[in-house]
């Protein structure tokens, strides 16, 4: 049996690797912050697939979070690591305060760092990595500042690790997905979704498995490695 872990995958893109990963046969982790029902839901549907799955309760966006994944997995080695969780804050410029902009660094790029130094013992001699990052850490976004500033900076990470990771042969990719049709884009008002449908080539967003689809073949891939894959649609190419 092989293991992986997700994390923020009770819902869109995370809950999709997960659901992919089950399916591919593998032990999944999940991990969710405090939605107890959505949670519990999500559970009950990717059990339905297979029991091999796990959920851990913890905050990401806190350094506690970080133990309590590792207490959960314990001594079990990871086949494949995807580090999907993150935040946002939407303050218009003049009234973003130096808490919401450390709390989105800290979630979108801190965390991560410290989820794979705890965890650098138990990932798998071979292992793969997977950061989800976002299209928006290569076309600025004046709403959401502080998000593509802490995707950028994931994207360095990713590359750097290549060198950390390169004793156990563990390989380390990011994706870029663009605009998804999670509930994080359908609470968006119709129009400001026309937009951004209109700056996109297919004219159309994401499906979360059409995301979770690259996120295997890149995490079951044997030689790419540090590299930043845009996974947009042609957003911003028309």
């Amino acid at each position: 049996m092989e293991y992986a872990l997700v994390t923020a995958s009770t819902a869109g893109i995370g809950y999709a690797v997960a659901e992919r990963l089950l399916r591919e046969g593998y032990f999944c982790f999940i991990n969710y912050a405090n939605n107890d029902i959505r949670a519990q839901a999500a559970l009950e549907q990717l059990s339905g697939i297979s029991r091999n799955v796990k959920i851990i309760k913890s905050d990401l966006s806190h350094m506690e979070g970080v133990e309590e994944i590792h207490k959960n997995i314990g001594d079990v080695k990871i086949k494949h690591l995807v580090l999907n969780c993150g935040v946002t804050d939407k303050s218009p410029f003049k009234e973003i305060t130096p808490d919401n902009w450390n709390n989105v660094i800290k979630t979108n790029v801190t965390i991560p760092f410290f989820l794979m130094q705890r965890l650098y013992d138990n990932i798998h001699e071979e292992g793969s990595v997977v950061l989800i990052s976002s299209i928006l850490s290569r076309y600025p976004h004046a709403m959401s500042i502080s998000y593509g500033v802490s995707k950028a900076a994931l994207n360095a990470l990713c590359q750097n690790m290549v060198k950390v990771f390169a004793e156990k042969k563990i390989r380390i990719n990011a994706l870029e997905p663009g605009f998804v049709n999670t509930d994080w884009q359908m609470d968006k008002p119709s129009e400001h979704r026309l937009r951004i449908r209109n700056k996109i080539a297919l004219e159309r967003f994401a499906e979360p498995d059409e995301i979770a689809d690259i996120c295997f073949r890149v995490l079951d891939n044997t030689y790419i490695n540090g590299a930043v894959i845009p996974v947009c649609g042609g957003y911003n190419m028309v």
